[in-house]
């Protein structure tokens, strides 16, 4: 499955967000998403720049990243430190 992410150009995270109210942030802290698959909303540090935006396959499904989120378990949403 696709998710919208972001590209932190600080740490060089990968983030999406995995339901409706999930605000995920980077490792640094300088860039975020929140929406999950309803609505995208990002923001970053402009002292860093905007972040990469791209789609990523994910072999998750949405009950998955939902139930993830939900149960708090911080499983998926973040893919540390990836240099392309």
């Amino acid at each position: 499955m696709k998710v919208h992410a972001l590209q932190c150009k600080k740490c060089k995270d990968i983030i999406f967000s995995r339901a409706h109210h999930d605000c995920h942030h980077c490792t640094c802290g300088a860039t975020m998403i929140d929406g999950g698959f309803d609505y995208m909303r990002c923001g970053f540090d402009p002292k860093v720049g905007e972040p990469a935006q791209a789609y990523i396959e994910v072999k998750q499904t949405k009950k998955q990243l939902y139930d993830d989120w939900n149960c708090k378990k911080g499983k998926f949403g973040l893919i540390k430190g990836v240099t392309k």
